[in-house]
């Protein structure tokens, strides 16, 4: 399932608006109307950033199946065709924070359609909208931990963690993601960290030592399977990898972005949520492991937060 801070799939595979109420008709704006098309949303991007930059833009209306939204200094107003109540005016700055999440949520969705619109759109306007904006979270490497709106399945007890997060989380569990260069690569629970696990928590060990100067990992599950050869830059992590197999296919496009620079305490930040909500769900369900090493090694990990979890 893709998610982001405004958008979540919704009930038939489509993008479904999850926001503050009071921004819903912007949201239905967006979903009904600019769908997953990348021109059309870089098209209003660079339509509200025009008129927030020149107070004498002039107002300029982007008609849709549904809706008509007008974009002016003063704001954008959204109109819907049909019911006369679904109706409202919106800050240029509200308007643009709900439209860039909206391609953030494009971009984990149709990741190398994106990459070509935004160039043909660049090709032929001559300008970026999407130059300098940092909301679009152009990080090299981030993890988002996911949610699991089903929770996670109750079980007594189980080998180990890794053991116990394969058997908690179901098919239907929201995935993590892993972002590499803005690559979004999907991450399941029950299939891949459940795999990863007895790698990642020794690793993460490893570059947390202050002597700490580099090291290879090979991930091996069969729907996440990479080498990553990790060396120290001064207080940064250099991460080649080679890619095998993902969620998606998205090897070729990984290939090509090429390396990712990390800071070693974002690097170990950014598992850590995913090391968070597993050890939370561990204690939360009362799991007994009959062999608790990597449990206690994880906690130990997360700090003294980790305190305030029991089990």
């Amino acid at each position: 399932m893709t998610r982001t801070k405004y958008f979540g799939t919704g009930a038939f595979g489509v993008p479904d608006f999850s926001g503050p109420a009071e921004l819903s008709v912007l949201g239905q704006w967006v979903t009904a109307d600019i769908q997953l098309s990348p021109l059309s949303i870089l098209e209003a991007i660079d339509l509200v950033t025009e008129a927030k930059a020149d107070p004498g833009f002039a107002p300029e209306d982007l008609d849709g199946n549904a809706h008509t939204a007008t974009i002016s200094p003063q704001g954008v107003r959204v109109e819907n065709h049909y019911v006369e109540h679904v109706q409202g005016e919106f800050t240029l700055d509200d308007a643009f924070r709900v439209l860039v999440d909206f391609w953030h949520y494009c971009s984990l969705a149709h990741p190398d359609e994106v990459d070509s619109r935004r160039r043909e759109y660049v090709d032929e306007y001559g300008r970026d909208p999407l130059a300098g904006i940092r909301d679009l979270r152009e990080t090299q490497f981030e993890i988002r931990e996911g949610r699991c709106p089903i929770g996670p399945r109750r079980i007594a007890s189980a080998a180990d963690l890794a053991d116990a997060v394969a058997e908690m989380y179901s098919s239907e569990s929201e995935d993590a993601v892993l972002v590499w260069n803005q690559v979004p690569v999907r991450l399941t629970y029950r299939y891949n960290i459940a795999v990863m696990l007895d790698d990642l928590v020794p690793l993460l060990e490893e570059v947390r030592r202050p002597e700490f100067s580099g090291a290879e990992v090979f991930w091996g599950s069969d729907t996440f399977s990479a080498e990553w050869k990790l060396t120290r830059e001064g207080g940064d992590l250099r991460i080649r990898a080679r890619w095998h197999s993902t969620l998606g296919n998205h090897e070729s496009l990984l290939a090509e972005r090429g390396d990712v620079v990390v800071g070693a305490e974002d690097f170990v930040g950014e598992w850590s949520k995913v090391l968070w909500r597993i050890v939370t769900d561990v204690a939360t369900g009362s799991v007994e492991l009959a062999d608790g090493d990597l449990l206690v090694r994880a906690k130990a990990l997360l700090g003294a937060t980790a305190t305030e979890l029991s089990g």
